[in-house]
């Protein structure tokens, strides 16, 4: 009943005009019920006399009778500044405010109401009933609604309001009972049609019934909203699609420029799976209420289904908290906390849906896989058994039923259950849990079988064909995946993820310009696609391209989409990984104007100002991304940092204990308070809480590792070995390994260092990343020949990986040794358009005396990174040597021109001035 409640509560009311002769002409039209001559009339009337209190009411009247509520209260506000009659005025506001869902501003009209005769005073506990109602404090309504009555138990409002709340109990023929005499009342009322229709369709299940009453009292009033909102929640029930489609344009004719309008025609682009119109529709009723609970409700559920999960979560939770009845978005809210990893946050939003007597079978659903995220099969797989029965004809839950049997191991049970379902579903929910549960059974071979079936379903789709291709990517079958992304493309050539599989393909081949024509060919068949110009910028970056054209990219990616926001954070990114700090700042103030409420916008715009600079305005971005985001920690870290850039310790440690409380035991938030402590100076501060990380984490490291930290911090060595000693016995990892050495080193126990180091290859001889360390320790040293052992193990280790054999190259370089060449191409041939192995290959071509080969793979370096000036001055360097002096003077000047920017000069300045 809430859904129909909100929809359905109006109350009629508010008009206009100045003179006298004109507001009797005004309240005829509005008598007449001509509320068009009656707003004009009044508008009139206001140019001519703006200060007329009962101008203003009855203009507010006219326009809630015309459906702009909006603009009513607007008109009432005025009124009530200039002293109107709070009798007449304050319920019809509350009117307004109530058809607004605005229900706090209701009890906040109440809470200041003065005293008022007695009908008046009733109308207004009517409407403070209906706001406790829908908010959710329904002792509070009852008794608001008894007192209405006993002040005036004519009262139309109270009496449609105590029918509902005598159908909320269930009792649905007593409140029809009471209809019936409220019509025979006050026959041919629109509302008493509607409240009759409405207990039809959700009391009795007459769906027939119902909408022949409600179309009765579009009869009588064919701009009555809620009859057209409540026959609307009919046909959509009957799944009746040309019936919505029908009434929504019956509502386009009737109140063509009412919110509400607008809002069904988004939700009609949602059903319709066109997301990007819906959005837009959205956005604009946004604009327009940015509080309102079902456009919050429906903004929140596009986002979801676009993927934007974090403005999912803060529009689904504000309508919430606005409008807790709201089954739907709590549904897709704990959807989107599930998605999102956050498996006792859906079961907390779930539970005033899982406590009511008969729980919707998506509710219990959905709870069922929180418990599935949380470990616990049991209550998983009872959840699921009752969302089963609830619904038998639902495969979503009969699929997870035997997915859950397969966790629980009882994999033949699980796998013949699906098989059945797939067998004999016509949809395709089962084929594709089943396609995933021998995926992760590794039963690859059955994957594939399942696969041909689905693409039975789906003839003519890409879909199964992108399946097909990345089992046989897992089969490690590159060629054979790559024929089934080339059939997923050519059933839909604009399909993202077999183009970029395709691409990924490519590039793993060396072939990056075959991969960027893929993206622009998508951009032929759609030039807005936003994911594959971000796909082509990001290769192009990749492959050497001046930052001006990646830029260039990025913002034609913003201009034909300035409803997303994803290329708007990747222009602001990439400018600011450029440290074009302007350009990223300009780019996150039009983001943050364009979508002031999308908190990673907010996160974007707060890390430009901060690289501008702009500490204090920094501090206000990370603020509104905080409060957009109550429920994460991590705008508080945001936030913190740019405190602390301020030197404001005090608000900064206070942030950080915030973001303790969001999420307790955050390690980087308690690392953030010893940084805060020891700049301080407060050492036994920093000691305490990193004795309280090892409390909350007794078989962790990273308690001992900061305390360890912080005694290095104050060079007392022994106590700082002493903990990272501590610490290694938790965590024997290379990363722990690692540190251990470099602590040794810097207490200047070079000889203690050593022996760890040794001793921790001859115990972990597979441990690669250690040994590549080690490797490293020996080059950084200038031991070339320690270096060229130690990556020569490691290339046996990892023969795959390109940096041993790029390394076993250079130390050989440096000791003169032959062999360098060969090496050095083997890494290339790895890793094709990597900067630093073609300056590598470079380099082993100039030793073998190749100076014209090494000029020309040094280009490719300098073209791959053409922010680094070192590899400029190698390549003049061979050119020089292989006798083209005017192509290396043109490298030099640009070296020369860098001025400070480049500390080489002198190396510069000689050459260019040798003969």
């Amino acid at each position: 009943m809430a859904l129909g409640f909100a929809l359905t509560l109006v109350l009629v009311g508010c008009g206009p005009e100045s003179t006298a002769q004109k507001l009797g002409q005004a309240k005829s039209h509005l008598e007449k019920t001509d509320i068009k001559a009656a707003v004009v009339e009044l508008k009139v009337l206001l140019q001519q006399d703006p200060n007329s209190a009962e101008g203003r009411y009855l203009l507010g009247d006219a326009l809630l009778r015309s459906g702009d509520p909006a603009t009513a209260i607007l008109e009432l506000e005025k009124s009530k500044a200039l002293g109107y009659d709070n009798n007449l005025l304050l319920p019809k506001l509350a009117s307004c405010l109530l058809v607004t869902a605005q229900y706090k501003k209701v009890l906040e009209l109440g809470a200041a109401m003065p005293a008022l005769e007695p009908k008046a005073e009733a109308a207004m506990k009517a409407a403070l009933a209906a706001a406790y109602f829908a908010t959710g404090q329904a002792e509070k309504g009852g008794q608001a609604l008894d007192s209405a009555l006993r002040l005036d138990p004519a009262n139309h409002e109270a009496g449609i309001l105590k029918a509902r709340l005598i159908a909320g109990t269930g009792a649905f023929d007593d409140a029809l009972a009471r209809v019936a005499l409220m019509d025979r009342n006050e026959p041919r009322r629109a509302d008493i049609l509607t409240l009759k229709g409405e207990l039809l369709w959700l009391g009795k299940a007459n769906h027939e019934a119902a909408a022949a009453t409600l179309r009765e009292a579009l009869v009588i009033d064919p701009g009555y909203l809620p009859a057209h909102s409540t026959l609307i929640g009919v046909l959509l029930q009957r799944r009746d699609i040309d019936g919505f489609k029908a009434q929504v344009q019956h509502l386009k004719k009737a109140l063509p420029n009412l919110p509400e309008t607008r809002f069904y025609d988004a939700q009609l682009a949602y059903m319709d799976k066109d997301f990007r119109r819906a959005k837009d529709g959205a956005r604009q009723l946004l604009q327009a209420a940015p509080e309102n609970p079902y456009v919050l409700q429906l903004a929140g559920a596009i986002d979801f289904q676009l993927g934007a999960l974090l403005n999912a979560e803060v529009r689904l939770s504000r309508a919430l908290n606005i409008l807790p009845k709201l089954v739907l978005a709590r549904n897709i809210l704990a959807e989107t906390q599930l998605r999102q990893g956050q498996p006792l946050k859906a079961l907390n939003t779930l539970q005033p849906l899982l406590d009511q007597a008969r729980p919707l079978p998506e509710s219990l659903a959905l709870a069922a896989e929180a418990y599935v995220q949380i470990g616990d099969p049991a209550k998983s797989e009872r959840l699921y058994q009752l969302a089963a029965a609830a619904d038998p004809t639902d495969s979503r839950s009969r699929t997870a039923l035997a997915l859950a049997q397969i966790s629980r191991g009882n994999s033949e049970l699980g796998f013949n259950q699906l098989e059945q379902l797939a067998e004999g579903d016509k949809g395709t929910y089962a084929d594709l849990g089943l396609v995933s549960a021998l995926g992760r059974k590794g039963d690859l071979q059955g994957a594939l079988k399942a696969v041909d079936r689905l693409q039975g379903k789906l003839a003519g789709k890409a879909l199964p064909h992108l399946l097909r291709g990345q089992i046989l990517l897992q089969m490690k079958d590159p060629a054979a995946a790559r024929k089934s992304f080339d059939l997923a493309v050519a059933a839909d050539p604009v399909n993202m993820p077999a183009v970029a599989a395709l691409a990924a393909l490519d590039v793993v081949e060396g072939q990056i310009p075959v991969a960027q024509k893929r993206f622009e060919g998508v951009l032929v068949r759609d030039p807005g696609n936003y994911r594959a110009i971000l796909s082509l910028a990001d290769l192009k970056q990749r492959s050497g391209a001046k930052a001006d054209e990646v830029g260039k990219l990025l913002e034609e990616a913003v201009r034909l989409n300035q409803g997303e926001v994803a290329p708007r954070l990747a222009l602001v990114d990439y400018s600011l990984s450029q440290r074009q700090v302007k350009a990223g700042l300009v780019a996150a103030q039009e983001a943050s104007t364009a979508f002031p409420e999308d908190p990673a916008v907010a996160d974007a715009l707060g890390r430009a100002l901060l690289a501008s600079g702009d500490s204090a305005q920094a501090v206000n971005a990370f603020r509104k991304a905080s409060a957009m985001q109550p429920s994460s920690a991590f705008p508080l870290l945001r936030l913190a940092d740019a405190y602390v850039i301020e030197r404001n310790f005090k608000l900064a440690e206070q942030t950080l204990h915030r973001a303790l409380e969001v999420s307790p035991k955050l390690v980087i938030a308690q690392e953030g308070l010893i940084r805060i402590a020891m700049v301080q100076k407060r050492i036994a501060d920093a000691l305490k809480i990193a004795a309280a990380v090892q409390r909350e984490r007794p078989t962790e490291s990273v308690g001992h590792v900061l305390e360890g930290e912080i005694y290095a911090g104050q060079q007392a060595w022994p106590a700082a070995q002493a903990a990272f000693g501590a610490g290694l016995q938790r965590d024997r990892s290379s990363v722990m390994a690692m540190r251990v050495h470099k602590l040794d080193l810097a207490a200047g126990q070079a000889g203690e260092a050593e022996r760890f180091l040794l001793a921790w290859i001859k115990d972990h001889p597979s441990d690669s990343e250690f040994l590549f360390y080690a490797a490293a320790q020996a080059m950084q040293l200038k031991d070339f020949a320690l270096a060229e052992q130690r990556f020569r193990r490691l290339q046996e280790l990892l023969p795959d990986n390109p940096s041993a054999p790029n390394n076993i190259a250079w130390a050989l370089l440096q000791q003169g040794k032959p062999g360098a060449l060969d090496f050095a191409e083997r890494a290339q041939k790895l890793l094709p358009d990597n900067a630093a192995i073609v300056d590598t290959v470079a380099a082993a071509l100039a030793a073998d005396k190749l100076f014209g080969k090494a000029a020309e793979r040094q280009k490719r370096a300098v073209e791959l990174a053409p922010g680094e000036p070192a590899y400029r001055l190698k390549l003049a360097r061979y050119l020089i040597a292989s006798n083209d002096r005017a192509a290396a003077k043109l490298q030099l000047d640009q070296l020369s021109a860098l001025g400070d920017k480049f500390q080489d000069q002198a190396a510069v300045k000689a050459l260019l001035q040798a003969p």
